[in-house]
């Protein structure tokens, strides 16, 4: 803990020399007996030298929270000696906002004594820092002043909205696992296929009775089977625009995220790829434990500038599958992550886009003059012609106008592939 003079010590001290000063030039003792007190004080200040003796303890309502939600920090002071005056100041990340309470705090506390205080904070995607907090104690005398950065680390990580989805689009390979999707193959399912005659090895539960009364021998009827699939989802990272919290980033990755449980919860096999200055990527898999792992992913999601393009070929295929869905989520806003989806279109991925519409955002930035007005209209003109372009390629585009709902944008794929999809 560093210990130091305060001001009005230093002025103390300042006074008390000068009367002593001019007490022995002019030969006055009333300027001694003025200087007295001061000096009393100053070397009762001096003689304690030692620093309050005092814990702080941190404690967060919650470690994993969705955006906006709020958790509440309470800071616990306990007094081993006395601390006659102490200011408490909470370093808060600084992309999160405070909402009631307060995170700073006057304390004066006796030998043995406790305190605390709590206040609650709203913060945005990511994994945010809490526990740090200046701690500057006081004597009793306000000379003297000691200062201290506690740190109890506590992580609190902000996960990206989930918005419920019943439209999805729908893969065109799907793999041996059983899922929600009704394969082309026949065989153990509830989806009724073909009917034909009875053979040796044939169950008697799938003899359709119906059928066979009417013609007088045994028929039985096949079933497609349920498979799942492999999906990929690909995150735009390269450039975002929008203010925090509702750029066309954060709107993309609540679209990953919202995609990933839906996809999981039909009990399909999800990866991430984020596509932008680096690239991070985690591997298809089902189960809980994988959204957790996508969603930590997801919040660390940031732009990083760089001028080098990335190339997918060398994505790992146990990231990238053959026969697996990708479904892109992008701003269209820079060529690279356009030239990429084409490349694996071209390698034969069945692929999705799902345009966040930075015309949207960018209006709801600016003020509407009639120059941003036009800027808006050449840059939607821009990314309709990305968008022929990815038609033209036999590319799946839905495009997601923010003020609507995702689901709203995905509801144009339930009619697509509406047939049993192809076994893998």
């Amino acid at each position: 803990m560093t210990g130091r003079v305060t001001p009005l010590g230093v002025s103390l001290l300042t006074v008390a020399a000068w009367a002593v000063s001019l007490a022995v030039l002019s030969a006055r003792p009333e300027l001694f007996v003025a200087a007295l007190p001061l000096v009393l004080v100053l070397g009762m200040a001096a003689l304690k030298r030692s620093a309050p003796d005092y814990s702080v303890v941190h404690q967060v309502s919650a470690a994993r929270v969705i955006e906006g939600e709020s958790v509440w920090v309470t800071v616990t002071v306990t007094a081993r000696s006395a601390v006659p005056l102490m200011e408490l100041v909470e370093v808060l990340p600084r992309d999160d906002g405070l909402g009631s309470g307060r995170s700073r705090a006057l304390v004066a506390l006796r030998a043995g004594q406790t305190t605390s205080y709590r206040y609650e904070v709203r913060g945005v995607r990511g994994a945010h820092d809490v526990g740090t907090v200046v701690v500057r104690a006081r004597d009793r005398w306000g000379v003297r002043a000691w200062e201290r950065r506690h740190v109890d680390r506590k992580v609190v990580r902000v996960y990206p909205r989930i918005a419920p989805l019943r439209s999805l689009p729908r893969p065109l390979h799907t793999q041996t696992s059983v899922g929600d999707y009704v394969s082309a193959a026949l065989g153990e399912g509830i989806e009724p296929g073909d009917v034909r005659q009875f053979a040796p090895g044939d169950r008697l539960r799938q003899v359709n009775w119906r059928v066979s009364l009417r013609l007088g021998t045994l028929y039985v009827t096949q079933h497609h089977r349920e498979r799942n699939a492999d999906v990929v989802l690909m995150l735009d990272t390269l450039t975002e625009v929008g203010l925090a919290r509702e750029s066309t980033l954060d709107l993309g990755v609540r679209a990953a995220a919202s995609l990933a449980a839906a996809y999981l919860a039909r009990k399909d096999r999800v990866g991430l790829i984020t596509y932008g200055g680096t690239i991070d990527s985690v591997k298809p898999a089902a189960g809980q434990i994988q959204y957790e792992r996508l969603a930590d992913t997801l919040l660390r999601a940031s732009v990083v500038f760089t001028y080098v393009s990335k190339d997918l070929a060398f994505v790992p295929p146990s990231v990238l599958p053959s026969h697996a869905l990708v479904v892109a989520v992008t701003p269209l806003l820079d060529p690279r992550f356009t030239k990429a989806t084409l490349d694996l279109a071209a390698r034969g991925f069945d692929v999705v886009v799902i345009v966040v519409s930075p015309v949207d955002v960018t209006r709801s930035v600016l003020r509407g003059s009639l120059a941003d007005e036009l800027a808006c209209r050449l840059w939607a003109l821009e990314r309709r012609a990305r968008l022929d372009e990815f038609r033209r390629h036999g590319i799946v585009v839905l495009e997601w106008h923010p003020a609507d709902s995702l689901e709203l944008a995905l509801a144009g794929q339930g009619r697509r592939r509406a047939r049993p999809v192809a076994a893998g």
